[in-house]
């Protein structure tokens, strides 16, 4: 059975990090003068707390300080002097009437919902009532869209593949969208049917492909990494090969990553920076409540606020406050009024995504949202797109995935004894041939067995 080794090509470039930041230094900024008349600007600039960090098109960006930004549409960052300090954006309550017909709507690419009024242009579908322009997935595959009182439904939208002529499309089970796969014989592994050509991970560090019948099974092969003095070399989940890592925290007996965020208690934030803990502590800002409003401390935060005094309610063991709304579970919103709970999905806004960005389903998100294509690779001075493929050589086959290159070097087998590797120059593996001392063997066995047969 012939087998293929995988070696990284490149490692993983850096990309968005919004817990990941450096302070800039005015030696850093002297570096960079390269004429007088640019040095008053680069001095202004080093004088004040900023940070540094890359954004999800991996440009430098710099942020002054009590700066705050979005990295993603559910969070939220703050820039505090050293230290930037991300949460979960909190929704307000919209006050939505649901007595009405009024509804809770996420609109396209937003975190929180809004209130949609009934209209004649909802839909009904499979028992659930959609407002005009709403957007949901009946199955992983497929989108609808209500749109004045009709539903249309389409698959979801797939990246456009162009097959070899000896190959042609078709759809893994358990997928959405179609691959490239030859017409030979199929295989069988573990109970498993694969098409020719079909491939698939029977486990986190290998691969397997069916060819005209034959599984062919790989190992991973990693590249040799130097660390740095101030990193470790780790394997991260969900990972097959080591990568250098910054050294960790350790903060109360518990040890935390470069980049990860906890909370020392309820006022006081940490970031683990390169080894070392940066923390903030938030100020509270006095607090005068209205007539009818007292002083309370919300489960988590730090400060106190302002709540009705009457009409609170208890769900899962937390206190809630009336007009308080949260999150429930996925796209479950709950609100406390006058001591009652009360819970409603919301719709999805329609999304269109403009060029250069595709349709997302991020885990722990409500709805899709639109995101960045992928980010090409540059193997040896060339760019390739995400998920193709190329060879180098006759051995050597290289595909581009998640800005990542990963080549496949094929592993030949070895000739059996009394034969010579011949090696051919439009081959990859050598053909096996008998050599001369084998063939001067054979003949003289062959001679022997001739003359005791003659002479009997």
């Amino acid at each position: 059975m012939q087998s293929w080794a995988i070696s990284s090509a490149a490692r993983q470039p850096e990309g968005p990090d919004p817990l990941t930041f450096r302070r800039s230094r005015p030696q850093r900024q002297k570096r960079r003068k390269k004429k007088e008349k640019s040095s008053n600007t680069a001095n202004t600039i080093s004088r004040m707390s900023t940070w540094a960090y890359r954004s999800s098109q991996a440009q430098l960006v710099l942020l002054t300080n009590n700066t705050s930004w979005s990295p993603q549409s559910c969070q939220e960052c703050t820039c505090y002097s050293d230290v930037a300090i991300c949460r979960p954006t909190h929704c307000p309550n919209p006050q939505c009437d649901f007595q009405r017909g009024e509804r809770l709507r996420i609109p396209a690419n937003k975190c929180c919902p809004e209130c949609l009024s009934s209209s004649h242009g909802s839909c009904q579908y499979e028992g659930v009532i959609y407002g005009h322009d709403s957007q949901w997935s009946p199955s992983p595959c497929s989108v609808c869209i209500c749109s004045r009182g009709s539903v249309s439904c389409t698959m979801s939208p797939c990246p456009t593949l162009s097959c070899p002529v000896d190959q042609s499309l078709f759809t893994p089970a358990g997928e959405c969208c179609p691959k490239c796969g030859r017409n030979g014989e199929s295989c069988t592994w573990q109970g498993a049917a694969y098409r020719d050509g079909e491939e698939w991970k029977p486990s986190l560090c290998s691969r397997c492909v069916c060819s005209n019948g034959e599984v062919q099974c790989s190992a991973a092969e990693c590249q040799q990494v130097a660390c740095k003095p101030h990193e470790n070399l780790v394997i991260q989940p969900g990972q097959c090969c080591p990568q250098c890592v910054s050294n960790p925290c350790l903060s109360a007996g518990k040890q935390y990553q470069h980049g990860e965020q906890w909370q020392k208690n309820t006022c006081t934030t940490c970031v683990c920076d390169r080894g070392q803990s940066k923390c903030h502590t938030h100020t509270c800002p006095p607090v005068t409540c209205d007539k009818g409003q007292t002083k309370v401390k919300r489960a988590g935060q730090c400060c106190d606020e302002c709540a009705v005094a009457k009409g609170s309610c208890l769900y899962e063991t937390v206190v809630r406050y009336h007009g308080d709304m949260w999150n429930g579970t996925g796209c479950e919103f709950c609100t406390c009024d006058r001591g009652q709970v009360l819970c409603q999905r919301a719709e999805c806004g329609r999304v269109e995504c403009p060029q250069g960005s595709e349709l997302v389903h991020l885990q722990g998100k409500c709805c899709p949202e639109c995101s960045s294509v992928k980010p090409s690779c540059v193997y040896e001075g060339k760019s390739y797109k995400d998920l193709s493929r190329w060879t180098d050589g006759s051995c050597r086959e290289c595909e581009c995935r998640d800005a990542r290159v990963t080549c496949y070097l094929r592993s030949c087998p070895t000739c059996p004894p009394g034969e010579l590797a011949v090696t051919q120059d439009d081959r990859c593996c050598p053909e096996c041939h008998q050599g001369l001392c084998a063939n001067y063997f054979n003949h003289m066995q062959r001679t022997f067995i001739y003359h005791n047969e003659f002479i009997h």
